[in-house]
């Protein structure tokens, strides 16, 4: 961990979550479903629309608890927290960025897309800071002290401490393969669960070797400076919709070739840049048909379209309907 530069934490929404006595997840979302069975307490919320969109499920299991944010957030926000519990953290930051200050620390520590850290933490006090107007996508694993002790873990490993200046590392390509598992719907099947609690052991033991590995300079990054672009690349489509950007031109923007752009695109995405542009753009065209009255016209050019006669047939290939029709049903 280096030194970064402070970001501006006075224009930004601030959460006290020890005046409020409560979390980030039951201050900024509701609770919309809850499971709890046979040792298993599942619960899903949605952020409140005054926040911003997205969702935030929790699952706890065998002094394991698993939390799978994905949202974007109306403003930054800056969440003070506190808790004298003792636990191990693994988190990953598939997309976003956060910022965590430690009371009485003097370093901020800037933690982006593609980054990850596992820290055992012994008490906590500080605040967390997330960028709004952007995707938000983390995946925080907790573990008991009580777990640790089950596996033989309390005293067996050196786990960092979350001012260690070693503390982020990259996500690799292999956890990013296992994390596809954990975000499948939930459901009561036992082998459902067993597989659940088999992959939180599996990213457990991959971190570990990676820490491991990067402390003797042999950490392969599969998931290398190119993965960070491709999410840059994507972030770019969505805020250019009424744009057409070439191969070409996104290969020269951000200095990737354009065949190793194509592929690790789909790889990741698992969607051609082609088809992801497209998708977002009527996706941005449905959207509009809704909350606005503006002429099919405008709509066309907003997403990019010239012509509104190719817009609407391209509307309907995706919606089985032309722009008219679909507006003509709400």
């Amino acid at each position: 961990m280096t030194n970064k530069k402070r970001r501006d934490f006075e224009n930004c929404k601030t959460l006290d979550l020890i005046a409020l006595k409560t979390s980030f997840k039951n201050k900024v979302a509701k609770e919309k479903i809850k499971i709890e069975e046979n040792g298993f307490l599942y619960t899903e919320y949605t952020v409140i629309p005054k926040f911003g969109e997205g969702s935030i499920i929790e699952i706890c299991f065998n002094c394991i608890t698993i939390s799978i944010s994905k949202f974007i957030l109306n403003s930054d926000i800056l969440q003070l927290d506190e808790s004298d519990e003792n636990w191990l953290q693994l988190s990953f930051l598939i997309e976003g960025e956060k910022i965590i200050h430690l009371k009485n620390e003097s370093v901020d520590i800037l933690y982006e897309s593609q980054e990850s850290y596992m820290a055992f933490i012994e008490g906590y006090n500080g605040f967390n800071k997330i960028t709004g107007n952007q995707p938000f996508r983390e995946i925080k694993i907790k573990f008991s002290r009580e777990f640790l002790f089950q596996h033989g873990l309390e005293k067996g490993i050196n786990f960092n401490k979350i001012t260690d200046s070693n503390l982020i590392i990259p996500i690799t390509e292999d956890l990013l393969m296992v994390f596809s598992n954990l975000e499948l719907e939930y459901t009561k099947e036992i082998s459902s669960k067993i597989l659940l609690e088999a992959k939180v052991l599996e990213i457990l033991a991959i971190q570990i070797n990676n820490y491991k590995n990067i402390n003797l300079n042999q950490l392969k990054i599969k998931s290398d400076k190119s993965l960070k672009v491709l999410y840059k690349v994507r972030q770019f489509l969505k805020n250019n919709l009424d744009k057409n950007y070439s191969i070409n031109q996104l290969s020269r923007e951000f200095g990737l070739n354009e065949n190793l752009l194509k592929t690790k695109f789909k790889k990741l995405f698992d969607s051609t840049i082609h088809q992801f542009y497209l998708e977002a753009k009527m996706k941005k065209a449905k959207e509009l048909l809704k909350i606005t009255q503006l002429p099919i016209y405008e709509i066309a050019e907003e997403v990019g379209y010239k012509n509104a006669t190719h817009f609407s047939a391209a509307f309907k290939r995706s919606y089985k309907e032309s722009p008219k029709d679909y507006r003509n049903k709400l």
